[in-house]
């Protein structure tokens, strides 16, 4: 099964993420915050969504540990690519979308 936004796409079968036909490694962790992600694209998601469905906890507001792992997606994922797929959404959480700007 393949997930898909833009040029991003997870294999669920080999575990094999690619932007633009590079392959990109990724931690498990990582693995799974995308897939939470890809499986609710275009939709807002909290951290302390994330929190549950990736991390299996409550969220504590004390820690940075979700937005750490956003920055690392971001690294492999945004910073040599265009559209820009990993957003902020201020006080509400994260969206993953093709930016139309």
């Amino acid at each position: 099964k393949i997930l898909q936004i833009a040029d991003l796409e997870m294999n669920l079968d080999n575990k094999e993420v690619r932007r633009s036909d590079k392959k990109i490694p990724l931690t498990a962790k990582e693995f799974q915050l995308l897939e939470y992600l890809l499986r609710n694209k275009e939709k807002v998601v909290s951290r302390a969504d994330i929190a549950k469905n990736v991390w299996e906890i409550d969220f504590d507001t004390q820690t940075n540990v979700i937005d750490v792992y956003v920055n690392f997606l971001r690294k492999k994922l945004d910073k040599d690519f265009e559209p820009k797929l990993i957003h902020t959404q201020v006080g509400m959480g994260y969206i993953l979308k093709v930016d139309e700007d």
